[in-house]
């Protein structure tokens, strides 16, 4: 590589120009060395600040000791720490498996070339039909294999609905929580029937984990996809060896014809669309290949194989989908009319959520919304048996283990749009590393990352806690505190993970950066101390935490505004699977306008991305509904409680209504008089058609842009002269959500821009002696708190621009007393001072 595509790569993985320009002149262009010398060096720098110094926000110092325990692991190291070979397996300490068919499903999962032959008492020896299962008491039987398996002793009602829908040969479609067990609802089929289960997965290391898990519980799994390094595997499994094939949808659709002669051969079960909001064009994470999983419909339809007896179902599983998203899902994938939609209950009764008001990406700001976090997790060090025991667990620990925490970091800067970064999709191939199935041994798979998402599965996984709270039980935890246990800080840009994780790891918190751009050796090390409980925080971007299933997390953070309430409540539920009270706090900039992070999308899916995001938007903007309620009526769902007692609205409740009839009035007269009147004295400039080939024109569009209007209100209406944009900014959305206006644009915005009047605003107006009570949204709080004396001389500048406003100006001058001002006297410069005899040279030079 030369040194210019060197300085973009590590300029991609967010270091700062000034640390990769030394690193390129200390050791060359080499990627891997600079990157060592950045990490490193680092880290050499934390561990003086944590020597040395004391914590301005704590009060506290960390020992050279501990700051020595918590090196950056060089990029040699971790490489030579992940190919090193297991030399003992730990199959003998798991009880319910059986040593030799274990190791053989292992070596199928990881695609290993030495896997022994598959003649495994671990796979399903006879075969059934779906009928003959429907005619016997199938619950009885599901109940054994579950526990023979997995260990469990009973089903959840979505997971017998799932499986009932199945046996009925009827397609479905399961919304249920993260961790909640779907993976159950499509891996029951193929132990029940010793047919074949296909999964269609988007990640590859969500693929190549559940092989690994499944194979621990005995049974035989495979993944077929770019990570598959052993290429005989594919034969294999279309040969009918293995009784649940995870596959990429690139790749199912390459394998139609061979998955046709193994329904015929072996039997194929089921086809399962795991995280199928992927098929969604309005979803929040749409993929074009997973809209093309159709062909399954029409290809194994009794139509089109004549030795079927019945279409093969569909299973279609995501843990978040709208009701637009849900339609959307069963039209794309022509799925049955009659087929099963199940939904569980959105709601996370342990879950606090709330939305507090932040600059965010400065210092200041850092200083302010982390000071609790550091002194909870820098408390530690301090008192009690937890740091007594955290220090011996180092102490055995091995050299590697904790030197992730005081990673490759930055000092927090200004985040400029140019610097945001949205994950793109991408596939990356394994590594040919043979790992050990043992969960504390297990090497984590991020070299099998696809579209830069990872994901570590745990034995746990198979049923995550997804609980039911009674109300008196909700109260008590208003009271009571946060458990120990890890945080994850979502940020919207790779530089934010470095910036803030370093700004943490000052103060002695454990902290991680994590991105997908970071070297795939550093990622694995923060995935291994994160699940082992060794890092406190992670700062990451969407790269982390799909399909994670730690229970004991405390806290999730966003740190600016997410892109969706999807995406949102995807990342929020990984908090507290344990059933235990956690917080999911959501830090934005209340006073700016979030913007979509760049991405290559079509201008359907930009109006959707908007939509998407504008609702977002709103959310944190609300101030007088349950958020809880909000997140679980947003899915579609009835929330059957009043409120959830927990959310920061809940707790302290609503602000007072105002009467905003006065208000209301103005700015609707305002708005109906710019769009009657047909002037163009407050048009918006766009683009026209171009009169002649090859030239383009400019035209003014008959608009009333919001700006312009609070303009006009502020000199037409001398009481409003002092008035913040911000509120008349939030007090235009409150009219947008009652239906009393509307935006005149055809292009999509997460805040009304071109405010137009509908016929409820119409009839809004005529009603003069109607209140209108308000609750004061986030922005319009923020703006009476911080009013401004007079309004800039900039907004004063524009004034100008509008003939009325001009009229007025004038007419009010002409009618002032206008006094010439007097001229300043010459004030003699102090000779006594520098100043003033510079001064003085100055004057005697004119």
């Amino acid at each position: 590589m030369t040194s210019d595509q060197v300085v973009a790569e590590l300029i991609g993985m967010g270091f700062e120009f000034d640390d990769v320009k030394e690193a390129i002149k200390a050791v060359g262009p080499s990627l891997d060395d600079a990157v060592e010398f950045i990490l490193n060096g680092c880290c050499r720098k934390s561990r003086n600040v944590l020597g040395s110094s004391t914590s301005s926000l704590g009060g506290s110092t960390s020992s050279k000791k501990s700051a020595g325990k918590m090196r950056q692991l060089s990029i040699i190291e971790h490489l030579q720490c992940g190919r090193k070979p297991n030399k003992s397996s730990k199959f003998t300490n798991e009880p319910h498996l059986v040593m030799p068919s274990s190791v053989r499903l292992l070596g199928a999962a990881l695609g290993s070339k030495e896997s022994l032959p598959e003649t495994s008492n671990a796979i399903i020896p006879c075969y059934k039909d779906e009928d003959d299962i429907g005619r016997s008491d199938w619950e009885m039987e599901v109940k054994n294999i579950l526990n023979k398996h997995f260990g469990h002793s009973f089903l959840k009602p979505f997971q017998k609905e799932a499986l009932a829908a199945w046996i009925a040969h009827k397609d479905s479609l399961v919304l249920a929580a993260t961790g909640s067990g779907k993976s159950l609802c499509f891996q029951i089929p193929a132990l029940l029937t010793g047919k074949v289960v296909v999964v269609i997965s988007p990640l590859i290391s969500l693929m190549h984990d559940q092989c690994l898990m499944l194979a621990k519980h005995g049974v035989s799994a495979c993944f077929l996809g770019s990570g598959q390094i052993d290429k005989s595997v594919e034969e294999k499994a279309m040969n009918g060896i293995y009784g649940i094939i995870y596959v990429c949808p690139e790749t199912v659709l390459r394998l139609i014809g061979s998955l046709q002669r193994l329904a015929e051969s072996r039997g194929i079960a089921l086809f399962a669309i795991d995280e199928v909001h992927c098929v969604s064009k309005w979803g929040h994470d749409f993929r074009p290949d997973y809209r093309r999983l159709s062909i399954l419909r029409e290809s194994f339809s009794t139509e089109n194989l004549k030795f079927l007896k019945f279409d093969i179902p569909l299973m279609a599983l995501t843990a978040t989908a709208t009701i637009r998203v849900r339609d959307d899902i069963l039209k794309s994938l022509c799925m049955s009319m009659d087929s099963k939609i199940i939904v569980t209950s959105f709601f996370r009764p342990n879950l606090r959520f709330s939305v507090k008001h932040s600059r965010t990406s400065s210092l200041s700001s850092y200083e302010k919304d982390f000071h609790e976090l550091i002194e909870i997790y820098t408390r530690k060090k301090k008192f009690g048996k937890a740091h007594q025991l955290m220090s011996k667990n180092l102490e055995h620990a091995p050299d590697n283990t904790s030197r992730t925490a005081t990673c490759n970091m930055f000092e927090p800067d200004t985040i400029d749009d140019d610097d945001a970064f949205s994950e793109s999709d991408s596939e990356v191939g394994m590594s040919n590393e043979c790992r050990s199935a043992s969960s504390k041994d297990k090497k984590l798979s991020v070299e099998y990352l696809e579209d830069e998402c990872d994901v570590f599965q745990d034995t746990d996984d198979l049923d995550g806690t997804c609980c039911y709270i009674l109300l008196e039980e909700r109260l008590k935890l208003q009271l009571g505190p946060l458990e120990e246990g890890p945080t994850i800080i979502y940020v919207p840009t790779r530089k934010e993970t470095l910036s803030l994780a370093k700004f943490l790891s000052r103060f002695g918190v454990k902290s991680a950066a994590y991105n997908a751009k970071l070297p795939k050796a550093h990622l694995r090390q923060v995935h291994k101390e994160f699940h082992d409980n060794i890092l406190q925080v992670v700062v990451a971007t969407i790269a982390f935490g799909m399909g994670i299933n730690k229970l004991n997390v405390r806290r999730i953070i966003h740190y600016g505004w997410p892109q969706s309430l999807e995406a949102y409540y995807q990342e929020a539920g990984r908090a507290g699977r344990d059933g235990k009270l956690a917080d999911c706090v959501l830090y934005a900039n209340l006073t700016r306008i979030p913007t979509l992070l760049p991405s290559q999308r079509s201008e359907e899916q930009t109006k959707q991305a908007y939509k998407m995001l504008s609702d977002c938007f709103r959310y944190g903007m609300h101030t007088s509904s349950c958020r809880a309620k909000m997140l679980v009526e947003y899915f579609g769902q009835e929330f059957v409680q009043k409120k959830c007692f927990l959310c920061d609205i809940c707790t302290k409740g609503p602000p007072e209504a105002h009467n905003l009839k006065k208000e209301v009035t103005i700015l609707m007269q305002a708005i109906i008089s710019h769009n009657v009147s047909g002037q163009n004295r407050f048009q918006d400039v766009s683009y026209n058609d171009a009169i002649e080939p090859g030239v383009s024109c400019r035209r003014f569009v008959e608009k009333s842009n919001l700006k312009r209007l609070i303009s006009t209100i502020r000199e037409q209406h001398h009481e409003f002269i002092s008035s913040d944009l911000l509120w008349w900014r939030g007090l235009a959305r409150v009219l947008e959500d009652k239906g009393f206006i509307k935006d005149g644009d055809d292009k999509a915005h997460v805040q009304i821009k071109f405010p137009e009047p509908t016929e409820s605003g119409l009839q809004l107006l005529r009603s003069e002696n109607r209140p209108f009570y308000v609750y004061p949204e986030a922005d319009m709080m923020l703006s009476m708190r911080n009013r401004k004396p007079y309004s800039s001389f900039a907004e004063w500048g524009k004034g100008w621009a509008d003939p009325e406003i001009r009229r007025q100006r004038l007419k009010r001058k002409r009618e002032g007393s206008w006094k010439r001002p007097k001229e300043r006297k010459m004030v003699k410069p102090d000779m006594k001072t520098v100043r003033g005899r510079l001064v003085a040279k100055i004057l005697k030079r004119r």
